[in-house]
């Protein structure tokens, strides 16, 4: 009988009984009856092999064995305790990790003040965010909690995660602030006056990226990929010392932001969201944070 499994309800039902001394307070303080409680003790001395008890004038008194499965008891006692305040420490965001996957334009632009706001409201909780675009952000979001991405046609590709919109904007035109653009800036740009213009290019999976191309497309452009620059600093920068103009979230950049730069809207304006894909069956600190996200900014 020894090799038989305990099952640890049976220890728990000796606790009880061991510290009261008497089945029949065990059997109320378990809101059970007395018959029940005698039936888990029998079970547990059979697969144990050896009296838990002696009994006595006013109870029962425990036998070495019996103080031995007490003292075990206990031990599982206090890890149901510790599991029952790690789950309201968890419900109540007191401590846990978050981990975000973003592209650059999200992780500029929407999440900065978002993830201040949520450190400051919970500061029990690890986060990490990695920026990159958002074709990469989508293709490792399995090793995320949330994946902020440029929104496009294409849906997430496993049915446990949903997306929702979170803000609906424009792309512009970055450009170095010379006389030349200065004067262009004056009106919507056409897309069409373009074509010959050298372009600098975010990387590859860039939403952004792919928004302008399709545009310019649209507009029966088709322009060559000479300079490829990954990451909206970079951009900035060569687009400062004139290397070229860029496609960039108005969100990101506007008139005056950026010394040495300014930014032109096309026409016609090129349209994008930024979106959010989250499990359905979201953690905790996800819930929380999306939450926190929908709430407008103090």
């Amino acid at each position: 009988m020894l090799h038989q499994r305990i099952d640890p309800v049976l220890l728990l039902v000796w606790a009880q009984a061991a510290r009261h001394g008497n089945l029949h307070a065990a059997a109320e303080s378990l809101f059970m009856t007395q018959p029940a409680v005698s039936h888990r003790l029998k079970n547990l001395q059979e697969i144990v092999g050896e009296p838990l008890y002696q009994r006595n004038r006013h109870g029962i008194t425990p036998t070495a064995m019996g103080m031995a499965l007490l003292r075990i008891a206990e031990q599982i006692e206090n890890a149901l305790e510790d599991a029952r305040h790690l789950c309201q420490d968890t419900e109540k965001m007191l401590r846990g990790s978050l981990s975000i996957l973003a592209s650059h334009s999200n992780a500029e632009t929407l999440l900065p003040q978002a993830i201040a706001r949520f450190q400051q409201q919970y500061p029990g909780v690890s986060l990490r965010l990695i920026a990159t675009n958002s074709r990469a952000a989508r293709a490792m979001r399995d090793q995320a909690d949330l994946v902020f991405v440029e929104d496009d046609l294409a849906s997430p590709a496993q049915s446990e995660w949903v997306q929702e919109t979170l803000r609906e904007t424009t792309i512009v035109l970055l450009a170095p602030e010379n006389p030349h653009w200065l004067q262009m800036a004056q009106k919507p740009l056409p897309l069409q006056e373009l074509g010959s213009t050298a372009l600098v290019w975010r990387e590859e999976g860039s939403g952004i990226r792919e928004h302008a191309l399709q545009a310019l497309k649209d507009a029966g452009i088709y322009p060559e990929i000479r300079y490829e620059l990954s990451g909206l600093a970079a951009i900035r920068d060569a687009v400062r010392c004139g290397l070229g103009v860029s496609f960039v979230s108005a969100l990101n950049d506007s008139g005056g932001q950026r010394p040495g730069l300014i930014t032109l809207n096309t026409e016609p304006h090129i349209h994008h969201r930024l979106s959010v894909l989250y499990r359905k069956e979201a953690s905790h600190s996800s819930r929380a944070f999306l939450e926190l996200l929908r709430q407008p900014a103090v």
